[in-house]
């Protein structure tokens, strides 16, 4: 005899976080979308990384969305401490969204980076080196690109 598969409960905690990611990602692409071009002859602008980085974020929250409305995946841990770190990131992802304007592209980046590194658990030498040469990368790439990225309103 065979026996019913058993009835897949919706996975509220997934939800909720699911939720606040996809609010926090279309605050982000909302931000990323005041940003303008210097020159209307650029290929692409500053605002083409943070709208890549808005719309992964959008896809990934929909993705768990659809995910805890399916039953949702067991993970590790339980609890209120198995969304410490992902909230942390999430936050951190808030965090640079609003920093961005006020402090600039290298320093919101540069803390960024370091955070979220610290967070997921790199040593803090090699998070801080990390770090430092992702933003220095990016910045460099960017030019070399022709975007200008923000410098911050606390530096001019």
């Amino acid at each position: 005899m065979d026996r019913p598969p058993a009835a897949r409960r919706v996975d509220r905690s997934d939800a909720g976080a699911a939720l606040v990611i996809l609010l926090g990602a279309a605050l982000y692409v909302r931000e990323a979308l005041t940003f303008r071009p210097f020159l209307r002859t650029e290929p692409l602008g500053p605002s083409t990384f943070p709208l890549l980085v808005g719309g992964m974020m959008l896809l990934l929250g929909a993705a768990l969305l659809r995910s805890a409305l399916r039953g949702g995946t067991p993970g590790p841990g339980g609890g209120v401490a198995r969304y410490w770190r992902p909230g942390a990131l999430w936050g951190l992802v808030l965090l640079y969204a609003l920093a961005l304007t006020p402090l600039g592209f290298p320093l919101t980046t540069g803390l960024f980076l370091l955070l979220g590194f610290l967070v997921t658990g790199v040593r803090p030498a090699r998070a801080l080196l990390l770090a430092i040469l992702l933003t220095a990368a990016m910045w460099y790439g960017f030019r070399l690109l022709g975007v200008r990225l923000p410098a911050g309103e606390l530096f001019r």
